[in-house]
């Protein structure tokens, strides 16, 4: 007799797809969150800051290797930021500035420069910003898209505090944004490297289509983050590309909206 056949096994209930409201962010990650805002908001100052005086610095100076520079930093005055691109000293001496230049409101509101005789050295400060960024030459990353990174030092918040630099991957051509490639490094008072990971190191780049006139500009989704929150990248991308992000983070996966001025989570 022919054997029966073997029972159709029972189908299997569907993944259930939960819905509703976020849930509530604990306090910590509140404030962590209003720290990223402020630290990408920051961020992006320097990067146009930097964009603004180097077009005026070209002018002005007309051969920036032959005058010695090897980097820029940006510092706040009062309102606007000063821009200091320097050379480095012979024989322990401090850097000393080649151009200095005041942004406000983005455009140049003045400038100095110092091709010929003696140029004013770095404050204790600006010298240990240039050597917190020269200390991160050494560091084995690799830029996404084959051009050097941007370089961003942010000001210690005391005299002896600790210096973060980032270095951020080049946009490789128009309308595609690296949104990988980037890193943080924590420089300590003595000089050393007291941290540094990426934010976003695997290469990834995206092409961001430019918003019609009048129209508001669509988010732009990025792949997963193992991080549990959105992090100050996450801000200067969207203030970079013009664009809001939705960044999927955590494991769970959450959800967030991230916006110039605001980290919020999205319903489930």
């Amino acid at each position: 007799a022919q054997e029966a056949a073997p029972p159709e096994p029972a189908p299997r209930p569907p993944v259930p797809i939960l819905t509703g409201p976020a849930l509530p962010l604990s306090r910590a990650e509140t404030a962590q969150l209003a720290a990223n805002v402020e630290r990408g908001r920051l961020l992006a100052n320097i990067a146009r800051a930097g964009q603004i005086a180097t077009q005026d610095m070209l002018v002005r100076v007309p051969d920036p290797n032959a005058a010695g520079i090897s980097g820029w930093i940006a510092v706040p005055e009062g309102n606007a930021t000063a821009v200091i691109f320097y050379a480095e000293g012979a024989d322990g001496a401090p850097p000393a500035a080649v151009y200095r230049g005041s942004v406000l409101g983005g455009r140049m509101v003045s400038h100095r420069i110092f091709l010929t005789g003696t140029r004013p050295p770095l404050s204790p400060i600006e010298a240990r910003m240039a050597a917190a960024r020269r200390a991160t030459d050494s560091l084995d990353h690799q830029p996404c898209g084959g051009q050097d990174f941007n370089v961003f030092v942010v000001p210690p918040t005391t005299p002896s505090g600790p210096i973060d630099v980032y270095q951020f991957s080049a946009q490789s051509q128009r309308g595609h944004y690296p949104m990988g490639g980037h890193y943080k490094t924590t420089v300590a008072a003595d000089g050393g490297i007291s941290s540094s990971h990426g934010l976003a190191a695997v290469c990834a780049d995206t092409a961001v289509a430019d918003t019609p006139a009048g129209s508001p500009a669509a988010p732009v989704r990025i792949a997963p983050i193992v991080d549990a929150l959105p992090n100050e990248l996450h801000v200067f991308l969207t203030m970079w590309t013009g664009h809001p992000l939705i960044v999927a983070a955590g494991d769970p996966v959450r959800n967030f909206a991230v916006g110039s001025d605001r980290i919020a989570e999205m319903p489930r």
